[in-house]
């Protein structure tokens, strides 16, 4: 993705400078098409991504909140909640989901429950 400074650079050197198309692009090294695409929009702008929408995780995601905290008081340290095992349940109760957006989605909710740790650091004769 070019910035905006450079998409200004080609503007100025074809249509003000008189240079060809082609011989900033070469000076450039870029395409000639990106250069004529540069030259058609009057002011460059970003095309900012739409949010995916993620309807399987919608319809799944009430349902794995209420098994990890039905889960919390039975398991230990050891007895870990694997995104396998929440997968195997989810499909016995006749959901149609993947392994990997369970494993994705436990893997977040356990990054968000973490404590986080921010360490002092003291200069010497503070």
């Amino acid at each position: 993705m070019l910035r905006m400074e450079q998409a200004h650079v080609i503007r100025h050197k074809v249509l003000i400078e008189g240079q060809s198309q082609r011989q900033v692009a070469r000076d450039m090294g870029l395409s000639r098409n990106t250069v004529k695409k540069y030259l058609e929009v009057s002011e460059p702008r970003r095309l900012e991504a739409n949010p995916r929408s993620r309807p399987v995780l919608e319809q799944v995601k009430p349902r794995m909140d209420q098994l990890l905290e039905d889960w919390a008081g039975r398991t230990t340290a050891k007895q870990r909640v694997t995104g396998s095992r929440l997968h195997w349940e989810l499909v016995q109760e006749g959901y149609r989901v993947g392994v990997t957006l369970v494993r994705d989605y436990l893997r977040e909710a356990k990054r968000r429950k973490t404590e986080v740790f921010i360490p002092l650091v003291h200069r010497p004769g503070d």
